[in-house]
């Protein structure tokens, strides 16, 4: 009897945890089923096609820090978001890798949830309590959303409370174990692909030991340096992935100051923050127009610059924030944290209200990120634990907080009904004024727009209605009902956010590609013989699926970068996050002459890009669902030019590879240290060959300079006859060395530059703590 009374107390202690892991398997059960995949934006554009190649690398024994296949190389390291040096990246050597792909997406929910439930223990909410705060932010919209379309911001946002947790356990009891915790926490979100959620963390561990401290400022300080001290941990521990971002970033475009149009791409339009209350109003949902081959909507017309939402949808949910705003009145925590979250919220505005600007004015390298509407995952994570504390106080506390939660909820259920029954019958009217404020003044926008505020402020209405009936009760029985909040708030998440993880038929993403199968029967394999480039200029819309599933079909069916990839066929379009600013105006300028570099067979255009007429002029024919194909000479993927000249800027440079008469064969501009400011010799062929992704051997005569048609990184290394030798930036973008008069072998091998200097500081932080670590021990077990 004794054993089954203690097995049942066992039970009710862990059954909010159960609750928790079992409403996230639910809740991604259907993308579970292996005839579909995720797809939705990067995830199936970019991330799928990035992790397919890093799985099959990892099992073929190799960490692949070059991919070959994209962009004529590119470091995976140095663009940061592929998150190579993450833990989640062994799920692919243990799982298939559709299910690993699917595994990796449910990381940033689960980290979210378990971290939110780690906070909200911290600030004293019961169990039920902390499972309605964690539900909250682990499936908010923002989350949610992200998880379904960008990868490692979701890992950032759910990893974000799991290391601001572990910062405040060091605040609280410092010791080493914590403090070493503390920066591994915060620097996996770096090695997720997010510094700016490692910011983020940052920054709310710094104000949340400031309220610790409050009013004493000389604890003030200690928990500030303590803060601080995590920081520098988590920056020595994550300098292999930062160094290596910081060499690619400097020698990119984002190196370029944020223009004010970019700051006002991807920020929170000051009426999309209704959007936290109300659902699917507010959502960058083009199914609301009900346009199959279209990803306009409401949202593009009326509320961004741009042509998309950084996160579909922002929305926390009635439950949550009737929740929060009664957790803002439990001593000065809750207030903090409800205050803290709105004006997290009103900075996601960006230039709107220019509020992050003086929020983040003294922060060190705030200036460099880019996407104000990011705010809102920190804002709704501040919601949430604020919702954990109302939940105990409303729920499970006095009467009178929940006759005020009652009251509260009854007032929003009923505004939020009256003004949906409005709306029906003023809807035409409604649509003919707000069509005159829109890009395109086009009625089916304002039409559904108002059809999706109207059945948004239902779903509000049935869920306050239901928070007011809970309370009400708690109120009329006077016992606890905190596990109630935790349904209340799972109930929201299902009925705003269960749409937004996007699948589609694995086939979308993995193919077989049509085009692909055409140009490898006409030229065989791609791989280290032939490069394609596909212009994306007006792409084709292919039918049959949802307007979300027909664009990204008919993204992978054209090989647009990196689908190329999943068909194993090398590209040269540029498409990541930090690009080449040399190779991109290189190919802009002067395409021929980058497609004879890099070893282009093939050019594909979409159907739109031009007539019939212009076709036939530009030898381009039509093949499959009526792709412009233009089929190139195939030159050989390494050469020695007899005349190589040293230029000290890309502008000068294009004017040398743009000008007539220029001969990519026979001449070269290069850049880099170390180099003359003239090679001459003779022309000659090469004989080349990959080793591995990452490692190349050429065979050549000089002098003159080796022309290695492989994207230029500074982390290529090279020798001669086993001497090391500088590596030239060659006309913009691709390798070259310089060669003695003699024929020679030359090695070339990747390794991302800043990794090695990353590696030792980490090292060196790591074995600082250990060495700690022993010195306290013995020093203990002397005393």
């Amino acid at each position: 009897m004794a054993a089954i009374v203690i097995a049942r107390e066992r039970l009710l202690r862990l059954a909010p945890t159960l609750l928790g892991l079992a409403l996230l398997a639910i809740f991604f059960a259907p993308t579970l089923d292996p005839r579909v995949q995720l797809y939705y934006r990067d995830t199936g554009r970019l991330y799928y096609p990035v992790k397919l190649f890093i799985a099959e690398q990892l099992r073929a024994g190799r960490l692949p820090f070059w991919d070959p296949l994209t962009e004529c190389g590119v470091s995976l390291l140095g663009q940061v978001t592929p998150a190579l040096l993450h833990p989640a990246t062994l799920l692919y050597l243990v799982f298939p890798f559709d299910l690993a792909f699917k595994l990796n997406h449910m990381l940033g929910p689960l980290l979210a949830g378990i971290g939110a439930w780690r906070l909200a223990r911290r600030l004293g909410s019961s169990p039920w309590a902390s499972l309605a705060g964690a539900t909250a932010y682990a499936g908010c919209g923002y989350l949610v959303s992200v998880t379904g379309s960008n990868l490692p911001y979701a890992i950032g946002a759910g990893s974000v409370p799991i290391a601001v947790d572990a910062v405040l356990r060091v605040v609280e009891a410092p010791s080493i174990k914590r403090l070493a915790w503390a920066g591994a926490a915060l620097a996996l979100i770096a090695y997720a692909g997010e510094p700016q959620a490692m910011l983020i963390a940052g920054l709310l561990s710094g104000a949340w030991a400031l309220g610790l401290a409050f009013p004493d400022w000389r604890r003030a300080a200690r928990n500030l340096g303590l803060v601080a001290s995590c920081g520098v941990l988590a920056v020595a521990f994550s300098a292999p992935a930062v160094f290596t971002a910081v060499v690619e970033l400097r020698r990119s475009t984002r190196a370029d100051p944020i223009t004010e149009k970019e700051r006002a791409v991807f920020a929170n339009h000051p009426f999309r923050l209704a959007g936290l209350l109300v659902p699917r109003a507010f959502d960058d949902a083009p199914e609301a127009v009900g346009a199959q081959q279209s990803t306009a909507s409401p949202y593009t017309e009326y509320f961004t610059q741009g042509d998309a939402a950084f996160a579909d949808s922002i929305v926390l949910g009635a439950p949550a924030l009737l929740l929060a705003a009664a957790g803002a009145s439990v001593r000065r925590k809750g207030a903090l944290l409800f205050s803290g979250a709105v004006l997290l919220a009103l900075a996601s505005t960006g230039p709107a209200l220019g509020i992050d600007r003086v929020l983040f004015a003294l922060v060190p390298l705030a200036s460099i990120f880019r996407f104000a509407e990011k705010l809102i995952a920190p804002a709704s994570l501040l919601f949430a634990l604020a919702a954990a504390l109302g939940a105990d106080l409303a729920l499970g506390g006095t009467r009178r907080a929940a006759v005020r939660l009652a009251v509260a909820a009854l007032l929003v259920g009923v505004g939020a009904a009256a003004a949906a029954l409005w709306i029906g019958r003023s809807a035409p009217h409604l649509a003919q004024a707000l069509a005159t404020h829109g890009k395109t003044h086009g009625l089916a926008f304002a039409t559904a727009f108002w059809r999706e505020a109207r059945a948004g402020l239902f779903d509000c209405a049935g869920l306050a209605l239901v928070v007011a009936l809970i309370a009400l009760w708690r109120w009329s029985r006077q016992q606890p009902a905190t596990p109630l909040a935790a349904v209340c708030c799972a109930a929201s998440v299902f009925a705003s956010c269960g749409g937004l993880l996007y699948s589609a038929p694995l086939a979308v993403v993995r193919g077989p590609f049509d085009l692909a199968e055409r140009l490898r029967a006409r030229a065989g394999p791609s791989r280290d013989r032939w490069r394609i480039f596909v212009n994306d200029k007006d792409p084709l819309r292919l039918s049959g699926l949802s307007a979300r599933a027909s664009v990204t079909v008919s993204m992978s069916q054209a090989l647009l970068p990196q689908f190329n990839s999943v068909a194993g066929i090398e590209g040269m379009a540029p498409y990541f996050t930090a690009s080449d600013p040399g190779y991109a105006r290189g190919i802009v300028a002067s395409p021929r002459t980058y497609f004879n570099l890099f070893g282009v067979r093939f050019v594909i255009d979409m159907p739109g890009a031009f007539s019939a007429r212009t076709a036939r002029e530009r030898n381009f024919h039509k093949v499959g669902f009526g792709y412009w194909v233009g089929e190139y000479a195939l030159h050989p993927r390494s050469f020695v030019v007899a005349r190589a000249v040293r230029v000290g800027s890309i502008a000068e440079g294009l004017a040398h590879v743009a000008a007539p008469g220029f001969d990519v064969r026979q001449e070269a501009v290069i850049r880099g240290d170390g180099l003359p400011d003239m090679v001459e010799g003779a022309a000659a062929p090469a004989e080349w060959e990959r080793i591995a992704p990452d490692r190349m051997m050429v065979h050549a005569r000089g002098p003159g300079m080796l022309v290695i048609g492989e994207h230029f990184d500074p982390g290529w290394r090279a020798t001669i006859d086993g001497r090391r030798a500088p590596v030239a930036e060659v006309d913009l973008a691709a390798l070259g060395v310089v060669l003695p008069p003699s024929e020679v072998k030359v090695e070339l091998r990747f390794v991302p530059a800043g990794l090695l200097p990353g590696l030792a500081i980490a090292l060196a932080a790591g074995a600082a703590l250990a060495a700690a670590s022993w010195g306290r021990r013995k020093w203990v077990r002397v005393g």
